[in-house]
């Protein structure tokens, strides 16, 4: 009985382990929570998931949609440069370009406070 309960534990722990996966891929993105970086499926450009960003609807890296739920990532606006995961300041001197765009997007972000 102490196996059973000791080995439907494990399993448990280990699921939850899995589903708390720092790593996800989608259509055109992969996103590597563990590493802080973002990389691009179509050529493998990685970027850093924080730094500094502008927003450009012309030649950008990636096309976001700003939501309120069912993000794939959460990031803060910051007034300052960060070098922590996640936080971005919008600058002229940039590390990333964004489109933001509803219909085609790579990604779906939500803006922390």
């Amino acid at each position: 009985m102490k196996k059973l309960f000791f080995t439907l534990l494990f399993a448990v722990v280990l699921s939850a382990i899995s589903a708390s996966a720092q790593k996800i891929e989608l259509e055109k993105v992969i996103i590597d929570k563990d590493n802080c970086t973002i990389t691009r499926k179509s050529d493998g450009k990685t970027f850093n998931l924080y730094g500094r960003f502008k927003i450009d609807n012309d030649f950008y890296d990636f096309r976001v949609k700003i939501v309120d739920s069912d993000e794939n990532i959460r990031v803060s606006l910051k007034d300052y440069t960060s070098d922590r995961c996640c936080e971005f300041n919008e600058s002229d001197f940039y590390d990333v370009k964004v489109k933001i765009d509803d219909d085609f997007y790579d990604l779906r972000v939500k803006i922390d406070d």
